[in-house]
């Protein structure tokens, strides 16, 4: 829509006749709130960070921004106001020393066909002719499964972030494609550095390979899960297990969840396997649901806390079941958090906590699940809900019919982890109230609420879900918390979500955040 003139085009090539790389940018709810079919100006509401982030990537990158307008071809919206608004959004990205390269807009809708419609490659193709772009080094941001399908089918690198639509469509979206919880996650993956110049990195990131090396010489390996990041060792060797307990924190007594990737791995570790528990399996293998078994004598105590249990789940994470299926054994792993803190859903949040000594990482971008996993025992008569988690009871109950409810377990006879009164605390104090939120006065309270709303607030607000689901709000959790417990605040308010689909689980989580446990050191999640 707005290339360089001219002259300016004949000056960048003189000066930079080597910067052939680009990122490609969806419009809505990548660098700006998307709120549906925008025909005015006045409509735009950009991310707190975009300006800061694209200033960043343009040192390195062409920018370049590819929107779906699909509302022209249906009559929703007009052409001239789709030019208003992106003339909006490029006059005001100039004004703060930001160069698109170029705007590619479809205006089409799905049964038009058209050459131009996402995931088709028609613009990285173009823009790769006309401005000599090498597209295998470029990169597609965007909230959509669409938007990955794009950089695939042009040789381009793709990433998803959770803004916008994207938590909406994770469903749909391929298993092995990085995820971000937002633009300024995104572009640290592409820099290699966050966006204020320090490195994203560390020296104890790795490949899949190299973690699983670890874990089988009795090392520590993290790594991502759709849930949250675990912290692993081999399950069959109690001094590497001993390792996760030391660098965590944690207490001997809390058991741990052992991961798998196939079947014959569960049975290494339990006796038998009911007809409930094979439909389950069934249904839900891999992912965010936890099975608590009868175990075999051959897993060690130190793993189920001195228990006759213990908690199996198999990851819905292609890194995950990748590096269990190097290592050749089960995984027993929590969350790679410092014990009693906020469970870390990106690499980074890893390292802020644990540091870089003592385990290798690998970094898969962030958790799409974002809350860790559902819990049930299968050793009772009815199966017992021992923790809500990224699975929903009421998904459960299709399976098994109604379960049995742990309020306040024994802390001598821990079944599962994430059972303690007190978890995933951040610095900052954290107030958990019921109803509908209050107009906030102070500057120093951070806000987290579930979804929109119209009252007034002096401080800091943290949206977990606009569009009201509770599965989104769960997603965006526990960044939400992180970002609020680095403003130095006096203290975080948050607001109960409603008691249904993943509301329970987000519900646990923050009431265990507020609430630490009476005469003893706060426990963590999984």
């Amino acid at each position: 829509m707005r290339d360089l003139d001219l002259f300016s085009s004949w000056i960048y090539e003189y000066f930079m006749p080597d910067k052939r790389k680009a990122v490609f940018l969806d419009r809505d709810g990548t660098i700006m709130q998307d709120s549906g079919y925008l025909n005015s100006p006045d409509q735009v509401e950009f991310f707190d960070d975009t300006i800061a982030v694209l200033y960043q990537l343009q040192s390195e990158y062409e920018l370049f921004i590819v929107t779906n307008q699909s509302g022209v071809g249906k009559g929703l919206i007009t052409a001239e106001g789709v030019e208003k608004v992106n003339g909006y959004i490029d006059d005001y990205l100039r004004r703060s020393g930001i160069i698109i390269r170029e705007w590619f807009v479809c205006t089409h809708t799905t049964e038009d066909n058209c050459e131009c419609k996402k995931p088709k490659p028609y613009f990285l193709n173009l823009a790769a002719e006309k401005y000599g772009i090498d597209l295998s080094q470029s990169w597609v941001i965007g909230d959509h499964p669409h938007d990955i399908s794009f950089a695939d089918n042009g040789g381009a690198k793709g990433l998803y972030v959770l803004t916008g639509h994207g938590a909406k469509h994770l469903s749909e979206l391929p298993h092995d494609v990085p995820v971000f919880h937002n633009l300024s996650s995104a572009a640290e993956r592409i820099l290699g550095r966050k966006t204020d110049g320090s490195k994203t990195d560390a020296p104890n990131f790795c490949s899949i390979e190299d973690g699983a090396a670890q874990l089988r010489k009795g090392g520590l390996t993290a790594f991502p899960t759709e849930t949250v990041y675990g912290l692993g060792a081999d399950v069959f060797n109690p001094e590497a297990v001993a390792g996760i307990f030391q660098l965590k924190g944690r207490p001997l007594f809390n058991p741990l969840i052992a991961h798998i990737s196939g079947i014959n791995m569960l049975e290494k570790l339990i006796k038998s396997i009911s007809p409930t528990a094979e439909k389950l399996i069934n249904a839900f293998w891999p992912g965010p649901l936890t099975l608590v078994f009868e175990k075999k004598d051959n897993v060690p105590d130190i793993v189920t806390g001195g228990n006759p249990t213990v908690a199996v789940r198999m990851p819905d994470h292609p890194m995950a079941l990748e590096l269990i299926r190097r290592a050749d054994s089960p995984i027993a792993a929590p969350s790679a958090n410092a014990f009693g803190k906020t469970s870390p859903t990106t690499a980074l949040h890893v390292v802020e906590q644990l540091g870089v000594d003592g385990y290798k990482i690998i970094d898969g971008g962030a958790c799409r699940v974002g809350v860790e996993s559902t819990v049930l025992s299968l050793v009772h008569e009815t199966p017992v809900l021992l923790r809500p988690g990224g699975l929903s009871v009421e998904r459960i109950e299709e399976i098994t019919g109604p379960v049995e409810h742990v309020t306040e377990p024994q802390l001598k006879n821990l079944e599962s982890p994430g059972l303690l009164a007190s978890h995933y605390s951040p610095h900052t104090p954290f107030i958990l109230k019921n109803g509908e939120p209050e107009p906030n006065p102070e500057p120093a309270t951070g806000l987290m609420l579930f979804c929109e709303s119209s009252i007034y607030s002096a401080g800091p607000v943290e949206i977990l879900s606009p569009a009201g689901s509770t599965s989104e709000a769960a997603v965006n959790l526990y960044a939400a918390m992180r970002r609020l417990d680095k403003m130095d605040l006096e203290r975080i308010i948050a607001y109960r979500l409603p008691e249904r689909g993943l509301g329970k689980a987000v519900n646990d989580r923050i009431s265990k955040a507020s609430v630490p446990a009476p005469n003893m050191t706060p426990a963590e999640e999984e």
